[in-house]
């Protein structure tokens, strides 16, 4: 072969398309630096990758104790959820001569009312009081609930008086009393069925014992939280105790609160008890729309 086609064959050869790839020109200079990147960043990335697996695998495995882990969601629970029942500590099981009943109900209405609490009431046996809300005569001197502010614009004051039932219930100081039930002049209670509900709870712990309303629009309002004061709720007598001391000035910080049943349930929530709720306290709402002018106006 002579020299000059030796020359040749070799020029063939860089001639190729392959040949950018040993020798890259300008425009691919570009390219290749990108490509070098990427595989530089990827070794690293798997270099510290396999770093981190083999010194984890060198860490001591944590054994968790169940009994210590019980312990610390325990103590993390707060005080102030609703405690749940136990066993009353006094020898003699509750009955009705350990309830005190605060019906609250108006001059206006308790001529019909009355029949309600007649229903249920054992006379002689049975202790409670009636608390009506009669206005004094012009040339009386008014009630100590009078100072009270009330600044709900569609209700009326006569919820201060119903609200301090427990207070000036308390304060008669009548003895041997377990419990507080209050309810409306048009509540029916049922006290062999109270009895059997109140024996399941201490009446020398803090206890607020109710229902929720039967109307989803006002559990909704009251966030599920509140005893009506419509089916009833119980209170202990160590919680009255307690609640009597801050009621008078609750009722002026809730002032624009409606009925006295959301007054005491705010109140009681400052001591830092919750309700206890129990289905046998039914709240029924009922609604009548009266569609007179629609009526008068619509032909049949």
């Amino acid at each position: 072969m002579s020299y000059s086609s030796s020359v040749e064959s070799f020029r063939d050869i860089l001639n190729k398309p392959w040949k950018t790839f040993l020798f890259p020109t300008i425009k691919s200079d570009h390219f290749y630096l990108f490509l070098k990147l990427g595989l530089a960043i990827s070794i690293i990335f798997l270099v510290s990758h396999f770093f981190y697996l083999s010194t984890s695998f060198q860490k001591p495995q944590i054994h968790y104790n169940p009994i210590g882990l019980k312990q610390m969601f325990q103590s993390e629970i707060p005080k102030t959820l609703p405690p749940t029942p136990s066993p009353p500590q006094d020898p003699i099981p509750t009955n009705l001569s350990h309830i005190v009943f605060g019906i609250g109900g108006t001059y206006s209405t308790w001529e019909n009312h009355r029949h309600y609490s007649e229903l249920w009431w054992n006379p002689n046996v049975t202790r409670g009081f009636v608390w009506l809300d009669t206005a004094p005569l012009k040339n009386e001197t008014w009630p100590k609930t009078s100072p009270f502010k009330y600044t709900c614009d569609y209700g009326s004051r006569s919820a201060i008086c119903i609200a301090r039932i427990l207070k000036e219930t308390f304060n008669l100081g009548l003895d041997n009393v377990r419990w507080f039930v209050m309810g409306d002049d048009d509540t029916v209670f049922f006290p062999e069925n109270l009895i059997t509900v109140l024996n399941k709870y201490d009446n020398n712990q803090l206890y607020y014992i109710g229902g929720n309303s039967e109307s989803v629009e006002q559990n909704v309002v009251h966030f599920y939280t509140m005893g009506y004061g419509g089916g009833g709720f119980a209170i202990s007598y160590p919680l009255v105790a307690e609640l009597v001391m801050i009621l008078d000035g609750c009722i002026d910080r809730y002032a624009d609160l409606y009925g006295s049943d959301q007054k005491i349930q705010s109140c009681i929530s400052e001591i830092g008890v919750q309700i206890t709720k129990e289905h046998g306290f039914h709240q029924v709402l009922f609604f009548f729309y009266f569609f007179i002018d629609i009526i008068q106006y619509h032909t049949l």
